[in-house]
């Protein structure tokens, strides 16, 4: 993104305060386990290890140990490698409940507290904590891509970015990951049909969007056509296949 930078658009607003935004984590790792589960986030102290997510907190970690509230981010995770040390039993992510196949995007739409201190992700075959029924996680090599807390001291106010693609040109389009969360409600087709957006959008905000057509990138404003009563987008020429879009908005978290 070397010829339009988005931050660009909203950095008249800089005041060099501290806030916490969403940092959506693209990352290859050793995952991190509790028996059979997979941990994404730990309230441990000090803080478990996890390589898998650079041992960066889960955005609104809070919502998940508050006893009334029901929060949940969207995970991706593809398992590369299951490959055990030697004398160890091997780990069955493959063929336990119904099993994942290696190297093929898992959405995982929710996590649960286990131990009261670690979040896990729940598998979606089962809809439980449990991804295997031996060995353990830490021999399992996967990538991940997560919404973390990022902290940046660059703006005052920082409008929601939801991320808008499919899952591998997002990732080829920022390997390192990118400011915002994904949203999982719509893969860009041309079609433009109308999605709901990560977040409640107020009224007022930059109605902003960046994105990519091929190897150019654009931006429009006002063009998503936003519904702030269904909170939903829609745009068939900015949605094109296979383009990646940042759309920025003011949302009422």
């Amino acid at each position: 993104m070397d010829n339009i930078s988005p931050r660009f658009a909203v950095a008249h607003a800089a005041q060099q305060t501290l806030m916490t935004i969403p940092f959506t984590l693209i990352n290859t790792g050793q995952c991190h386990a509790s028996s059979s589960e997979i941990v994404i986030d730990s309230m441990a102290v000090p803080a478990t290890s996890n390589p898998l997510t650079h041992n960066k907190p889960l955005y609104n970690r809070a919502h998940y140990f508050s006893p009334t509230a029901q929060h949940s981010e969207t995970v991706w995770i593809k398992f590369l490698d299951v490959s055990v040390p030697s004398g160890q039993p091997p780990v069955n992510i493959t063929t336990f409940a119904g099993g994942h196949a290696l190297n093929t995007w898992v959405k995982v739409s929710q996590c649960a507290v286990s131990g009261g201190e670690r979040i896990a992700l729940i598998n979606p075959n089962n809809n439980t904590t449990q991804w295997f029924s031996t060995s353990n996680a830490q021999h399992i090599k996967a990538q991940i891509i997560m919404t973390t807390a990022f902290e940046t001291d660059e703006f005052d106010v920082m409008p929601y970015v939801d991320i808008i693609g499919h899952i591998d040109d997002i990732v080829a389009t920022f390997p390192k990951g990118v400011m915002g969360q994904i949203n999982p409600n719509y893969i860009p087709d041309g079609s433009g049909l109308r999605f709901n957006l990560t977040q409640k959008a107020r009224d007022k905000g930059p109605e902003f969007c960046a994105y990519k057509h091929g190897e150019q990138w654009h931006t429009a404003t006002s063009a998503m056509a936003l519904d702030t009563t269904q909170s939903s987008i829609s745009s068939a020429d900015i949605l094109q296949p296979n383009s990646v879009a940042l759309y920025f908005y003011e949302a009422i978290t």
